[in-house]
């Protein structure tokens, strides 16, 4: 037994430890020693105003048992322990112990020591143990000081975070401090990125529900091994539904079927009614093939993001679902499609006939190609939205780098695309629409205006991204590809190189309007904000003050967010009972690319938007269904405390 002074005054605090050697090849276990032994215990006998601490365990290592896997300490440990005296102890005293562990090589020998050492009264003077007190201090765990999350999934968990000024990791292992939690002897899978980690723990064989997943996490780089102590809170099945893969599958399925009624596809609906009022007098063949080559780009398109996204966040990209739109040139590009293709829907122009006509009409040209880039736009314009069920799929998916991610992404494509294909396996069911004429022309030409109408939108979310010189900028360009486009309408030359020709005045203004594309933010016009403003630190002060909060994680691009601000969030009913019980209502806007943002959507196992948390005085916050009206609403703010 050693003692950092062996001097000390009523009052005082005095660090402790038990020195254990060991010969070679013996082994002594950790507070959890696996899947055999057990851990030494300390019985005190010490005067009633003394106390003493729990055992403050240094990080421990494996030590295989074939085979078994133990947790615990070989050569040399010391166990630590604080003595807290107050201003009445009683001082000189006698720090006694009676101590009890195991030593196991192939056997295990239980041994046990009473120890005893002498304080005496006076000020602490430093002896000559306190180096080696101090020194294993440093190996006791601490408290994680980061982000992270656990998600089970089937038979494994899945541990996930960030550190503040992460460094890359050779290693990582999760020692748990409670059996049956983590199967031992089964590999851990860690993957490392820029600044966050994924690793993944094969959960124990033997169902015990826990409510929590803690332990120390061991990190090692450079052979510099340091320790971390997580406390998760898991879900009880009472709780909480758990989820396991297929449920996440489904759950995507039916986002993806829910997305089609969502009012960022609009856009899309428009397009695809175009193309069932032509595929209407085609045979059943070939409508049932241009339904399925929609649905093949709906499908890549979902694969693609999902690659790209994992990519992504792989290589350290703070980044999440409909995060495209949070790009001005993205959004710019976008603006100028539709703005070309409401042109084209008024106009009789056809563009680039072997490269497929993008919904644009036609009575006698291969639309095969065309079929198959609109699923790719119906995917680049509704993946901002998220629908019912798709916010947990999607949020475990983009933080769950794994073939699961795939699938959930197969399953929001396949969703997606479900309907338009069973309209097209099913023509009768088209039976309501009426037989081709020339009212097809003016509906084409009323398409424009949707089409005009989501441009608007976009130039909106622009202006909330970059300053008024380059929205007009962006405008401009706009004006030069019409331009361009009415130059092309007007040639009626029946001579094939003078309509090459007329293009390429046309290919100049477009080329000229995408150098008007502005390609970073501009700075925040502080005199928009109307609303009180996300910050985590102002969040936690509310939080310590135990106040109601509604955190509203918004976008201008994410149009079900706006419209759940028009129908419910911003009516005056709601923002009297806001007032009426004091709840201080706050904005996080993601409309520009926001790295604390995404970390705390990543909190709440989401990746986009919209996400409603509704914070009470005390304990965790609720989280809202993704579709609002002022009902639903009124009836959470109402029960709230």
């Amino acid at each position: 037994m050693l003692a950092e002074s062996y001097s000390m005054n009523p009052g005082d605090e005095l660090l402790v430890g038990f020195k254990f050697t060991l010969n070679p090849g013996w082994h002594t276990y950790w507070e959890n020693p696996g899947d055999a032994g057990e851990g030494a215990s300390i019985k005190w006998n010490l005067p009633n105003d003394i106390v003493a601490s729990k055992i403050l365990w240094p990080g421990p290592e494996r030590i295989p048992v074939e085979p078994l896997m133990t947790f615990g300490y070989e050569d040399e440990v010391v166990l630590l322990t604080k003595i807290s005296t107050s201003a009445a102890s009683a001082i000189p005293l006698n720090l006694n112990a009676q101590v009890s562990w195991y030593t196991c090589k192939e056997i295990c020998i239980p041994q046990e020591a009473e120890v005893s050492i002498p304080i005496k009264l006076g000020s602490k003077t430093p002896s000559v143990s306190k180096g080696l007190l101090e020194h294993t201090l440093g190996k006791v765990p601490v408290e994680f000081n980061g982000t992270y999350r656990v998600n089970k999934l089937d038979d494994s968990y899945v541990l996930q975070g960030e550190f503040e000024k992460m460094d890359q990791y050779d290693s990582m292992y999760f020692f748990p401090k409670e059996y049956g939690l983590t199967n031992y002897t089964e590999n851990q899978q860690y993957e490392k990125n820029i600044d966050t980690f994924s690793l993944q723990i094969m959960a124990s064989e033997v169902t015990i529900e826990k409510e929590s997943f803690k332990g120390v996490i061991a990190v090692n780089k450079n052979e510099d091994v340091n320790f971390i102590e997580i406390d998760y809170p898991l879900a009880t099945k009472e709780a909480s539904q758990e989820f396991n893969i297929l449920t996440l599958i489904v759950f995507a399925f039916l986002g993806g079927l829910i997305l089609n009624i969502m009012p960022c596809v609009f856009p899309i609906l428009t397009i695809k009614i175009l193309r069932f009022v032509e595929q209407s007098r085609d045979s059943t063949y070939k409508t049932l093939q241009q339904g399925l080559l929609f649905s093949l780009g709906v499908v890549i398109s979902f694969l693609t993001i999902a690659a790209l996204l994992i990519a992504l966040k792989s290589g350290g990209e703070s980044i999440g679902w409909g995060y495209q739109l949070q790009s001005p040139v993205v959004v710019s590009l976008l603006f100028y499609l539709f703005v070309i293709l409401g042109f084209i829907f008024m106009s009789n122009i056809v563009l680039g006939s072997n490269l497929a006509r993008l919904s644009s009409i036609s009575l006698n040209k291969s639309d095969s190609l065309e079929s198959f880039l609109t699923g790719v736009l119906a995917v680049i314009v509704a993946s901002p939205c998220t629908a019912p069920f798709m916010g947990s799929a999607i949020g475990f998916a983009l933080l769950q780098p794994s073939f699961y991610s795939i699938l959930i992404f197969l399953g929001l494509g396949i969703g997606f695309s479900l309907p338009y294909l069973i309209l097209s396996a099913k023509p009768s069911l088209l039976s309501f629409l009426p037989k081709p004429g020339q009212w097809m022309e003016t509906f084409k030409q009323f398409m424009a205006f949707p089409m005009w109408a989501s441009a608007l939108w976009l130039l909106w979310v622009l202006s909330s991204q970059v300053g008024d010189q380059e929205v007009i900028q962006v405008l401009l360009g706009a004006l030069l590809i019409t331009t361009g486009l009415w130059l092309i309408e007007k040639n009626n030359s029946e001579k094939n190189w003078v309509k090459w020709l007329m293009r390429l005045p046309f290919l100049l203004l477009f080329i000229f309007s995408l150098w008007l594309i502005p390609a970073s933010y501009s700075d925040l016009d502080e005199s928009k904000q109307d609303q009180l403003t996300y910050t985590p630190q102002l969040l936690d002060d509310l939080r310590e003050e135990n106040s109601l909060v509604f955190l509203n994680f918004t976008a201008d691009w994410c149009i079900t967010c706006k419209v759940n601000e028009a129908v419910a969030l911003k009516t005056t009913k709601v923002s009297k009972l806001l007032a009426d019980k004091n709840i201080t209502y706050m904005e996080a806007d993601w409309t520009r690319k926001d790295p604390i943002i995404s970390s705390t959507l990543e909190q709440y196992g989401r990746t986009g938007l919209p996400l409603y948390l509704l914070f009470p005085s005390k304990g965790d916050p609720l989280i809202l269904p993704e579709i609002l009206t002022e009902d639903i609403l009124l009836s959470y703010l109402n029960e709230v405390q």
